[in-house]
């Protein structure tokens, strides 16, 4: 029995021990890590560059590949951007990604814009044929005087040269008050590169003392245009008013002032440019001061036509000629009210005779103080499309230029 007890034991520790070493949890080894190999970064390099005429943002450098870059391209004044050399994308402002060596150059050029302000020479024309024997283009309208035929002396050289450097006066684009762009719209009216007469240029006749000094008397006698058979061919192809006379014969006898010729060459000149040219130069005044109407509603609600009525009914505007109620009448009016206005606002006064129009234009309102009391409606069309685009010559050069006697220098020169 005792041999039996400790034959038990014995099994039974020997099986606890060997069920406890199974039950006993062996850890995995750990594995020994490897040294991670780094992905090497790829630059690119960015060169950007101006050509002449503007600059570029300074960005030129290195960048990681995918990177997105800006490009802005500037031009200097006077200039404009064209492109890009490197890229055919054609704005401005372009966004690069970098995927490789990159060079790209913005490209700029001179803006052109044409020079409506040129002035020509005197060049000869047949007068046997045209009437007209010279004509002088300045600021894109084309003088035209008549030469030595119908009698008549030619118009003197001098005269045509006064003549366009009165026209230079007026449009002077460094006057006061002068809007540049406004006034070169004017002038591209004037020469019918665009506006109302599109395609038709803008002429000033001039001829000396009168049409009666001509025989033929072209102006009266329609039929004696057939003894200079272009002039109708030639003259249709202008837009034409007023003539500018040299030693207007309406004048009489008495020997020419200096201020008589001013007044003769300001009044027929400024016709010219009110008729052709005022008209076209401020935003709006294609039909604020169109005289082409053809209906007697469109003339009521005419901003011009309105300020000439105010001005004929208080009496500060009596011209005594053509009827305000009738289109074509009220078309001659207006024509001589731009006038007085203008040299009412440059208070000229004293270039008419006795210093007066009256009873034509009232002396209450031949100065800018006056004319603002007593035509506030022409006062205000003057300032917002007049203004802008017409100079006021300078009274003392005017003098210089036209004194007593047919003297005085013209001071014109050609481009």
């Amino acid at each position: 029995m005792k041999n039996f007890i400790t034959i038990f034991i014995v099994y039974f520790f020997i099986s606890c021990s060997s069920e406890s070493a199974d039950s006993v949890s062996v850890p995995e080894p750990t594995p020994i890590s490897k040294p991670v190999t780094p992905t090497p970064v790829v630059k690119y390099t960015l060169s950007v560059t101006a050509g002449e005429g503007g600059t570029v943002n300074n960005i030129s450098g290195e960048y990681e590949t995918g990177s997105t870059v800006t490009v802005t391209a500037t031009p200097s004044e006077g200039y404009e951007f064209t492109g890009w050399e490197g890229s055919s994308e054609s704005t401005n402002s372009i966004s690069l990604t970098i995927n490789s060596n990159t060079t790209i150059k913005a490209l700029f050029q001179v803006i052109v814009t044409a020079n409506y302000y040129n002035s020509g020479d005197i060049i000869e024309m047949d007068a046997s044929k045209f009437f007209f024997g010279n004509y002088l283009e300045v600021y894109g309208v084309k003088l035209i005087a008549a030469g030595a035929v119908g009698g008549q002396e030619a118009v003197p050289d001098a005269w045509i040269y006064k003549t366009a450097q009165v026209y230079k006066l007026l449009l002077d684009k460094e006057g006061a008050g002068i809007n540049k762009e406004d006034q070169e719209n004017m002038l591209k009216t004037l020469a019918g590169v665009s506006g109302w007469h599109e395609g038709i240029q803008t002429g000033q006749r001039i001829a000396y003392g009168g049409g009666d000094s001509y025989s033929p008397n072209f102006l009266m006698d329609p039929d004696s245009l057939t003894e200079w058979p272009q002039y109708e061919p030639f003259s249709d192809g202008l837009k034409l008013d007023d003539m500018v006379w040299y030693k207007n014969s309406s004048h009489g006898d008495s020997p020419l002032t200096g201020d008589n010729d001013i007044n003769e060459i300001l009044e027929h000149i400024l016709h010219t440019l009110h008729r052709f040219g005022v008209r076209g130069g401020v935003t709006g005044s294609e039909l604020a001061l169109d005289m082409e109407w053809e209906d007697r509603g469109y003339l009521e609600n005419n901003e011009l036509f309105k300020a000439m009525k105010e001005a004929y009914d208080n009496g500060s505007f009596s011209p005594g000629y053509g009827d305000i109620n009738d289109p074509e009448g009220a078309a001659v009016m207006l024509k001589e009210y731009q006038y007085l206005i203008t040299f009412a606002m440059w208070d000229f006064s004293e270039f008419w005779e006795n210093a007066s129009l009256s009873p034509e234009w009232n002396d209450n309102s031949k100065t800018p103080q006056g004319f603002q009391e007593n035509n506030p409606l022409g006062y205000a069309l003057y300032n917002k499309y007049f203004a802008p685009v017409i100079s006021k010559p300078s009274k003392e050069i005017l003098r210089t230029i036209f004194k007593d006697n047919d003297q005085g220098e013209h001071g014109y020169i050609a481009d």
